[in-house]
């Protein structure tokens, strides 16, 4: 019987959360593709118009700097458009050049998987014993929430515990001291733009020997820390239980993802016997070159004034937010935010008058986010002037001046008709 019943509430998420989707799609807020023939940068053309970009993740800017795009079509020449073999058989060159140098970076061994996603699959099944207890962060990325199946049928014991509640996670290894504790969690979450605590996390590695801490940093690498090290690191350091992983489409500005950590016998572990690395693809080598080429930007006195526009651009979104009186989630030193609204409809409203303004915004709903806390989700790179970031605040701000109302909400024809159209027999 409960077995059923929480099926039907499955089903009964997954459906408001698939006729949300579409209400979005259909008012031009996501699942969009672009109309651009050449990548700008700082605009998107959708449905016949160019509007601002404050969707993109490449915080940096340099995913179409030229050493990036010069090595991939050099790499396609040397090697073509794919190395079809698992790297757990034969890899190209470039896997090592890669990794040396990510190595260098961030000043640990590390492993390359195809992918964020597939590099948390690849590690956490594998690191995590059957005896052990997972504690994940309720606002943790959908990334992470995918390896937990495994971790379960491995019998490790998974609970979901309150956003950064560092207090519970002393509380439970003090009372657990024989069982090893894993806290899993975002370096920069990226709904809400806030962080981990990190000094805490760090201080609870320091005084509890049997807590281990995985920290996803996918959109802190690259933009902030000595090489791009990110948040989690720049802030802390590393420490002998740590296991750091990163993602390089985001501001690194090509494709893969990484797992970092001090120690080489964990790691030689994942790459010799994870999942995904062993009987899955590789890495295109255009990508696999990018890469290459980006961490010679990171590895370079170039990447500091980088950095620092990027700071510029951080900044400014913080102090005119604070003037405007926009209702931030987060108003850390990060370049993505959420301006939680509530209603969903509401929501719609207004990102449809600031889309309507000429900027482009993410719609946060739920499951993205809890119910009741929808909310537009910007995020800010190199390629923004200051001008733009300006006049998509006050479009914002005059958009929940203008949407405050319960009577003012988006004409939802859209989603009537195609509820009608979805019910007949």
């Amino acid at each position: 019987m409960t077995d059923s019943l929480s099926h039907t509430r499955a089903e009964r998420a997954l459906d408001q959360f698939l006729r949300m989707s579409r209400m979005s799609q259909d008012l031009g807020f996501s699942h969009q593709v672009v109309e651009d023939e050449v990548f700008k940068g700082d605009t998107i053309r959708l449905r016949g118009r160019e509007v601002v970009n404050f969707g993109l993740c490449s915080y940096l800017g340099i995913s179409d700097d030229r050493r990036l795009v010069e090595a991939a079509v050099d790499a396609l020449h040397r090697y073509g458009s794919g190395f079809s073999s698992s790297i757990a058989y034969t890899a190209l060159p470039l896997y090592s050049q890669l990794r040396e140098r990510l190595e260098q970076m961030l000043g640990a061994d590390v492993v390359i998987a195809a992918s964020t996603t597939l590099a948390h699959l690849a590690a956490l099944p594998v690191m995590i014993r059957g005896d052990d207890h997972v504690l994940v962060d309720a606002y943790a990325h959908a990334s992470l929430l995918q390896a937990m199946p495994s971790v379960k049928a491995n019998g490790a014991r998974v609970t979901q515990i309150p956003h950064n509640d560092t207090n519970l996670i002393a509380d439970y290894c003090r009372a657990n001291p024989k069982t090893r504790v894993w806290f899993i969690g975002d370096g920069i979450y990226s709904m809400h733009g806030d962080t981990m605590p990190a000094e805490e996390v760090f201080e609870l590695l320091e005084s509890r020997s049997n807590l281990w801490v995985y920290c996803d940093d996918a959109h802190g690498l690259g933009w902030e820390g000595e090489r791009g090290q990110g948040n989690f690191l720049r802030r802390v350091g590393w420490h002998e239980r740590l296991v750091m992983s990163f993602g390089l489409s985001k501001s690194f500005g090509a494709l893969g993802g990484v797992v970092a950590s001090p120690d080489a016998r964990l790691l030689e572990v994942v790459r010799m016997t994870g999942g995904p690395l062993v009987f899955g693809g590789p890495i295109p080598p255009a990508s696999l070159a990018a890469g290459i080429a980006s961490a010679d930007i990171h590895l370079s006195d170039e990447l500091e004034g980088l950095q620092a526009d990027l700071a510029e651009r951080i900044d400014l979104v913080n102090t005119l937010a604070s003037k405007l009186d926009l209702p931030l989630t987060s108003k850390e030193a990060t370049p993505m935010w959420m301006v939680e609204i509530g209603k969903t409809f509401t929501m719609g409203s207004i990102l449809a008058s600031v889309l309507d303004d000429g900027f482009y915004l993410n719609p946060a709903i739920f499951p993205v986010v809890p119910r009741g806390r929808s909310g537009m989700r910007f995020t800010v790179t190199r390629y923004l002037s200051h001008d733009q970031i300006g006049r998509m605040l006050i479009s914002i701000s005059e958009a929940i001046e203008k949407y405050s109302g319960p009577e003012d909400v988006v004409d939802l024809n859209i989603l009537e008709a195609r509820e009608r159209e979805e019910s007949r027999p």
